[in-house]
């Protein structure tokens, strides 16, 4: 049923009931529960979904947006789910954020942010902060897709090859997975780190398991670049790092300050298997994740609280030592449980920002956790749906036809000729490319070398590369961004891509389908289930056109 449709009904059904007694304010143009949806409210959802046009019938369907987002969230309360974990979690993560940004604020954490530079010059040759890896990247969905990456890595394939095909990063796999030049400081996860600074060019790291699934990484160059090159993101690391140590010293003082009890037994426990599962997350065994690690005021927090705290941290601490433990574990529990009390002591949660970016995220993860429990979780689509859906949409299943040319842009025709001359003098295109293309400067530094993955979609420069020879050398040729030069060095004919090379692509394709078509029909039963809860006042409706 059209959502338009859907609204209309929902309104006729009212008001063959009892008209619903009209609220005080005529600003209130419907309600769920006891949420009121506010004409201002309404107004700025029309000119964000319909920023041309945000006047009349928009304005009914923007309301109705409204709508599905308070039912949806009427329904997970009813559910329970603001007690569930994931939800919970997704909050708290929020709050101490917000709590630690007002407390940088009011000067309550103390930082000193300024770097000279003999300090950050330092800093710089201390880690090594001019090496510099090239690297490429293969994300994949699932267990199954990544298995499908490392097999085919395994045989003759190129990995910049797989990346084109399999990978799910859109933003790397036309470049083969590029994801350029990398330093230490661009690695956040000291175990990868250390990975890639000690791999060698061509080898196979991973997989890496991140939120958005597995990754495997290769290096594809190394270099040295000085520090005039990277000053500003020396400083600016090590800003970021006098304010993360600032942090870790407040929650120290709060967790040294307060009488905690530390249960040494429970922590060489969890020394051990942190150090036997390396980079995994630890196993215990039955009932070990419910003794007790730290306990303050007759109140325990287990190992299970302990491993929650350390998954929802972004930059994982480096444990050696039992010291290294006890220090980090000290810092989680002021942050989780130490540094939220001593917030609302100093009223910090009153705090306007404070509380709205809590509420909005509070929102925003009961939404996603009704939309997982009711949707996500119930799609497993058989092999046989995924190779109905893949007959049925063969044509998006089609490897286009590329071209690999290296190539020069310049902004005249006079420096495009000069271009050529150079060339037929035999000086080197890839040196060209660098010093005179008005490229990216990833491509610039590959030489001038891009893939023309659909020829068609690059104007003249596409019809020119098609028509081309071989390593014929084209050009001048007029483009919108001025005049180009290119040599062209390969050509791949396209072909239709069989169901077994690619299914995993077909499924992700008929989750994402499912998912939209599930998501309507729970919208729709939801407005069913609770019509009742569900008043739009008409008459103060803005009249369509």
């Amino acid at each position: 049923m059209p959502r338009l449709f859907t609204l209309c009904l929902i309104a006729l059904v009212t008001a063959c009931a009892d008209p619903p007694e009209l609220p005080t304010s005529p600003d209130i143009l419907a309600r769920v529960g006891d949420v009121d949806i506010t004409r201002k409210r309404v107004e700025r959802a029309a000119a964000k979904l319909f920023p041309n046009n945000a006047t009349g019938n928009l304005q009914h369907q923007a309301l109705e947006r409204l709508i599905d987002i308070e039912i949806l969230l009427f329904a997970a309360r009813k559910q329970n789910l603001e007690h569930d974990f994931q939800v919970k979690s997704k909050v708290a993560q929020k709050e101490q954020e917000l709590i630690l940004e007002e407390m940088y604020r009011r000067g309550v954490v103390a930082e000193d942010e300024h770097v000279d530079a003999d300090e950050a010059r330092q800093y710089f040759d201390q880690l090594h902060l001019g090496q510099q890896r090239r690297l490429s990247r293969i994300l994949a969905s699932g267990p199954a897709a990544i298995d499908q990456v490392l097999a085919r890595l395994r045989g003759s394939d190129t990995f910049a090859a797989v990346a084109s095909e399999l990978s799910d990063d859109g933003n790397t796999a036309q470049q083969g997975g590029d994801l350029g030049w990398k330093s230490r400081l661009d690695l956040k996860n000291y175990v990868l780190r250390r990975q890639i600074f000690d791999a060698k060019p061509g080898s196979v790291i991973g997989p890496i398991q991140e939120p958005d699934g597995f990754s495997v990484f290769t290096v594809t160059g190394e270099r040295e670049v000085p520090y005039e090159e990277m000053a500003p993101a020396v400083i600016q690391a090590m800003q970021e790092q006098k304010r993360a140590i600032a942090t870790f010293e407040f929650l120290e003082g709060l967790a040294d300050h307060a009488d905690i009890e530390e249960k040494t037994e429970t922590f060489q426990l969890l020394l051990g298997r942190l150090s036997e599962a390396g980079q995994e997350m630890p196993e215990f065994k039955k009932g070990e994740g419910q003794l007790v690690l730290l306990e303050l005021d007759g109140k325990s927090w287990t190992l299970n609280n302990f491993i929650a705290a350390m998954h929802s941290e972004r930059n994982q601490a480096e444990i050696r030592e039992l010291d290294d433990l006890r220090r980090f574990a000290r810092r989680l529990y002021g942050l989780k449980v130490l540094l939220p009390r001593h917030a609302r002591e100093m009223g910090i949660h009153e705090a306007e920002h404070v509380a709205k970016g809590i509420e909005s995220t509070r929102r925003q993860a009961l939404i996603e956790r009704i939309r997982q429990i009711a949707v996500l979780e119930t799609l497993d689509p058989s092999k046989e749906e995924m190779r109905v859906y893949y007959e049925a949409h063969k044509d998006i299943y089609v490897r286009a036809e590329r071209i690999s040319i290296l190539e020069i842009l310049v902004d005249t025709r006079v420096q495009a000729d000069s271009l050529l001359a150079a060339i037929e003098r035999g000086e080197d295109l890839d040196e060209l490319a660098r010093r005179y293309s008005r490229r990216s400067t990833r491509i610039r530094r590959a030489g001038g070398r891009m893939q023309l993955l659909r020829p068609d979609k690059y104007g003249n420069m596409g019809w020119e590369a098609e028509n081309a020879e071989i390593g014929q050398i084209v050009g001048p040729v007029k483009t919108a961004q001025g005049f180009t030069v290119f040599k062209v060095l390969k050509k791949i004919p396209g072909f239709q891509q069989s169901f077994d090379d690619i299914w995993g692509r077909v499924r992700a394709h008929l989750i994402q389908d499912l998912t939209k078509e599930r998501f309507d029909e729970l919208l729709a039963k939801l407005k069913d289930q609770y019509g009742n809860q569900i008043q739009i006042y008409e008459e103060r409706l803005p009249k369509g056109t």
